[in-house]
């Protein structure tokens, strides 16, 4: 069996002994062999580049390294277990059973279900994985013989995961990646630059926030890597819900998220009504509401938080203006301010620090219904390393810098 197959074997080993406070008491735990357990812990030690024990004639004490890195296998295991509990929830519950299908897992299983989940197909997943499509088959029977629950649907031509397999998919990846996090962890605890954060972004967030927040957490991590996507709410939402992501940095969501997430407030980014420098409305030191109606409107696509504040203020106006261009694209809608005499509804702060602060203006209209605060996204049950955790103090700093 090669390392990346039984790494989940030897993780767990680790994490008996831990428990049962030495190699010799574990292995009568889990029916092995002491020189078997022995073996497991050297080889996690070697992938780890890492003293895990001190052994002595009482038993074998973590190491700093083994601390670090058993906080992590006690989340991960916590996290399988809970998913495991999820996917049998209705079938069986005793707490017996859930211990004994987590013992039963592989690596195997565990890459499959989650590339079949993720690609849509068992052939996709074949391909990503660089196995054949019947090991990748026999993988996701033999899971689902593990659960009794169907994970699946099955096609003539094809398998992909239903309801109960991609939740317990995505949060497998989320187990996963406490083991990611260790490697970070272990990395930060010898004194050692590097390690990395996933950001995702919304809209109107000024870039060169980000972009400043980034320069300072380099002056201490040089080496770090960082990884900005751009979307809606609701795709970087579901990325930070599979660990994909590890925060998400934006206009927060009304009413307020709850449950797998957790969201803290940055700074007051109020929305304000815009126009291109030089716009015959931008010079007046008080725009009023009919002045509005006369010009066309570039709004943002009706599933957009920013629309409904749109709508509410174009229902205040005397009469409702034209709407030139409906758009998701925020170059689209920068591009129509400043090429015509359209006006928009952008934020404060994308205004006065974005890259389009010397082309457009905020006009000196109040627009109803216009907060807006800017925070963080992360899950609720998320532990950052050092290095995450630096980035998150450096943008609340720089963010305390702007407001």
């Amino acid at each position: 069996m090669n390392n990346e197959n039984a790494r989940l074997r030897r993780l767990l080993l680790f994490d008996a002994v831990c428990h049962e406070g030495g190699i010799s008491q574990a292995a009568e735990a889990v029916g092995l062999t002491q020189p078997a357990v022995s073996l497991a812990i050297k080889k996690l030690e070697e992938a780890f580049g890492a003293v895990l024990f001190e052994r002595g004639f009482g038993g074998s004490d973590l190491t700093r390294d083994g601390q670090l890195l058993h906080r992590r296998v006690q989340r991960m295991r916590q996290q399988i277990e809970a998913a495991v509990s999820q996917a049998l929830s209705g079938t069986r519950s005793r707490a017996t059973d859930v211990q004994t299908v987590c013992r039963h897992l592989t690596d195997a299983q565990i890459r499959c279900h989650i590339a079949i989940a993720e690609l849509g197909s068992a052939a996709e997943a074949a391909r990503r994985l660089a196995i054949s499509q019947p090991a990748v088959h026999r993988a996701a029977r033999s899971l689902e013989d593990n659960l009794g629950v169907t994970l699946y649907r099955r096609r003539v031509h094809s398998v992909s995961a239903n309801g109960v397999g991609l939740e317990l998919a995505r949060r497998l990846v989320v187990a996963q990646g406490e083991i990611e996090q260790a490697s970070a962890d272990l990395v930060h605890a010898r004194g050692l630059a590097g390690g990395r954060i996933a950001v995702g972004v919304l809209p109107l967030l000024p870039q060169r926030l980000l972009a400043r927040t980034i320069g300072r957490l380099r002056e201490n991590h040089p080496n770090v890597a960082v990884t900005i996507r751009e979307g809606a709410h609701s795709r970087l939402l579901e990325d930070l819900r599979f660990g994909r992501l590890d925060i998400i940095v934006g206009a927060l969501r009304e009413p307020r998220l709850q449950g797998s997430v957790v969201e803290i407030e940055l700074f007051i980014d109020p929305y304000v009504v815009v126009a291109r420098r030089g716009h015959a409305l931008a010079a007046r030191r008080k725009v009023a509401p009919a002045d509005l109606v006369d010009y066309g409107w570039v709004v943002p696509q009706q599933d957009m938080p920013r629309r409904a504040v749109v709508e509410t203020m174009l229902a205040t106006l005397p009469e409702r203006p034209p709407v030139v261009v409906e758009t998701s694209s925020l170059a689209m809608m920068m591009a129509m301010l400043e090429e015509n005499d359209c006006i928009s509804l952008l934020s404060r702060s994308h205004i006065l620090y974005g890259n389009y602060r010397n082309d457009v203006v905020a006009l000196k209209v109040v627009a109803p219904n216009a907060d807006r605060t800017v925070g963080v996204t992360m899950r609720s049950d998320w532990l950052p390393t050092q290095v995450q955790q630096d980035f998150l103090e450096q943008l609340r700093l720089q963010c305390r810098m702007d407001d």
